[in-house]
């Protein structure tokens, strides 16, 4: 079987808290790895930054990351919408040059369920899509998000004329369900998985050492530095912990575009007397965030809304709680662990968040790693790739 993955906007080697990367590159690559592990072929399509080459790398067994030109050049996120047709030719040009044939399109965000809705019909081949976000869940959630309608109208249509939509967690489903009148056959969860091998303990204190941050209590966060993110939130909360306690909070993500994010999110910060003890550290390597992870007494998911919620897992696979709001796969992450791993705050209050990240920094709960291997079990690339080629088998004619 050989799949085409479309992820137009973004490629899938992109930096995680960069403006368009994050846990959707984490699932493209995860997912996709698992089924070249498993025999499956998948070539991963993203854009050509415009060099008038066409762009072939093998990522690992029985993958590629292929980016065809379509003699657009460079495009930023908003404006590549009226050039999908034109990507769409350029992929099938490949695949024509390449003699392949593939037996599904998994598309990746909106902009790619454009591009697959061309290949659909020109290939003949049942078309799967993955939001990973809703244009519409981010406008409700959030007051600092401003989604346009042609998203919002363009994810109902995709959702309506595909052959199944994946959702990574059960509450992406309910609103997929919800918003687009689906019936619930039409709606498939694969949940994220997380590289146990990568993602692990590491030590506490040695981590505190390596990062020049011994002897302070760390309370973590990563994501792109956006208002959907929350961390005006998690700013304000520890505005409120008392001051005689040394803490850092270390914030992950971000870049040049993230800049008047960033500068709000400092004055905030400096009117709230803790500007020294706020570091933004930019993007950080994937390779190198179980280093945070492990350093950090609390990791903080302060979040209007998430689809899936993947930093919840990659913190406790590295033996840290996590506080979070109730979003993505958290309500059934730490209800399932018995709260053992971490607090869900309900409401949207600086004194609620402070009381909890209070409450993990000043009575630490030892994790197991029994309890972390029982935790995250159903939460594993092998099983996701499963999952899919499962779906795929049950929509082929």
């Amino acid at each position: 079987m050989r799949m085409a993955f479309l992820s137009i906007h973004s490629s899938p080697l992109g930096k995680a808290g960069g403006k368009n990367t994050g846990g959707m590159s984490t699932y493209l690559r995860g997912l996709s790895e698992a089924l070249g592990a498993a025999g499956y072929k998948v070539d991963l399509f993203t854009r050509a930054v415009g060099t008038g080459d066409e762009g072939i790398s093998q990522l690992s067994e029985n993958v590629r990351l292929i980016a065809p030109d379509d003699g657009n050049g460079p495009l930023a996120k908003g404006d590549i919408y009226p050039y999908c047709p034109e990507f769409a030719a350029a992929v099938d040009q490949f695949r024509l040059r390449d003699r392949s044939r593939y037996d599904i399109i998994f598309s990746h965000y909106w902009l790619s369920g454009c591009v697959g809705r061309v290949l659909e019909a020109k290939w003949q081949v049942p078309h799967l899509i993955m939001f990973h976000t809703l244009g519409r869940a981010k406008n409700e959630a959030c007051s600092g998000e401003n989604e346009p309608y042609l998203r919002i109208a363009e994810e109902e249509k995709l959702a309506r004329s595909c052959s199944l939509v994946v959702a990574a967690a059960q509450q992406e489903k309910d609103k997929i369900l919800a918003y687009f009148k689906l019936s619930p056959e039409k709606v498939a969860v694969i949940p994220c998985g997380v590289d146990r091998n990568l993602f692990r303990p590491r030590g506490r204190q040695r981590a505190k050492e390596q990062l020049g941050l011994a002897g302070r209590s760390v309370i973590f966060a990563v994501g792109r530095i956006e208002p959907v993110k929350g961390f005006d939130l998690l700013i304000e909360a520890a505005g409120l912990l008392p001051e005689e306690e040394d803490f850092r909070v270390i914030i992950a993500g971000g870049g040049d575009q993230s800049r008047p994010c960033i500068a709000a999110l400092k004055k905030t910060a400096a009117t709230l007397g803790i500007a020294g003890r706020v570091d933004f550290r930019g993007i950080i390597e994937h390779r190198d965030l179980p280093l945070y992870y492990s350093a950090a007494d609390v990791t903080v998911i302060p979040s209007h809304y998430e689809s899936f919620g993947l930093v919840a897992l990659e913190s406790i696979a590295c033996g840290t709680p996590a506080v979070g709001a109730p979003v993505g796969i958290l309500p059934e992450l730490i209800n399932r662990s018995g709260g053992r791993y971490g607090y869900l705050v309900y409401d949207r209050d600086p004194v609620s968040w402070a009381a909890k990240i209070r409450e993990v920094l000043l009575y630490p709960e030892p994790i197991s790693k029994s309890g972390i291997d029982k935790l995250l079990a159903p939460y594993n690339w092998a099983d996701a790739a499963s999952s899919l080629t499962g779906l795929v088998v049950k929509l082929k004619p």
